[in-house]
């Protein structure tokens, strides 16, 4: 182990020390952890958990023993999946897990009944998981820079969705369906794949406020008359 890395575990194992049954949140983040250390799962009261910029290549299942977990950041760690016993985490409202290496997220995870945000920037995925249909509480879903060649329909049931980022992937189309998504304020598809034009059921979202698209996209006429009134159109 290198000098840096002794320090920063040093500094990591003075952190753990300090956590006790009260301990609400935990910040771990840049400490060069190659596992989470056990003691963690202790504490039944820990609600956030922040694991930023370490050496992750794997959660372990006991991830589910943090049951009033609300928050948990794992960025930018070495992930290429996740253990489905994350998904028992019944109060967790914020998922992030950008920059890994994910293929593909827990099959399960619509059991994520409390989840409001998720955030897979910058990861290896092709597809959602169907169960993502029974997030009723998600409001923000980021999957920008990822390989997503379609959506699965169940996102649009996901009807508290306020903000939608698919940025640098590779769809061929978006479903009539997300005229479901009543709440949506942004929209936002720069460089989101091979799109050649949007559904007409976007014109339904009398809430929306922002649409990033390319310059290649072609817009439904409805959408151009909203944009004389509320709606910005930001071409890339």
């Amino acid at each position: 182990m290198t000098l840096f890395a002794f320090v920063l575990a040093g500094c990591a194992v003075r952190s753990i020390s300090k956590l006790n049954s009260s301990t609400e949140s935990l910040n771990l983040n840049d400490q060069y952890l190659g596992e989470i250390p056990k003691e963690i799962f202790r504490n039944k009261q820990l609600k956030v958990l922040r694991l930023f910029q370490n050496k992750l290549t794997y959660i372990p299942e006991e991830i589910e023993e943090l049951e009033n977990l609300e928050e948990l950041y794992l960025g930018k760690n070495k992930l290429k999946s996740l253990p489905e016993s994350l998904c028992n985490l019944k109060k967790l409202k914020i998922l992030s897990v950008q920059y890994n290496d994910l293929e593909s997220l827990p099959e399960n995870l619509g059991d994520l009944e409390s989840l409001e945000q998720l955030i897979v920037n910058q990861n290896q995925l092709k597809t959602l998981p169907q169960s993502i249909g029974r997030l009723k509480k998600l409001q923000s879903i980021q999957v920008n820079f990822n390989q997503l060649t379609t959506l699965p329909v169940s996102l649009y049931d996901c009807t508290e969705l306020r903000f939608i980022r698919l940025g640098m992937n590779d769809l061929t189309e978006l479903s009539e369906a997300i005229g479901n998504l009543k709440q949506l304020k942004e929209l936002s598809l720069p460089m989101a794949g091979r799109l050649m034009w949007l559904p007409e059921s976007l014109c339904k979202l009398r809430r929306m406020e922002l649409l990033e698209i390319d310059r290649t996209i072609v817009v439904p006429t409805c959408l151009l008359v909203m944009q004389t009134t509320r709606l910005e159109i930001r071409v890339q």
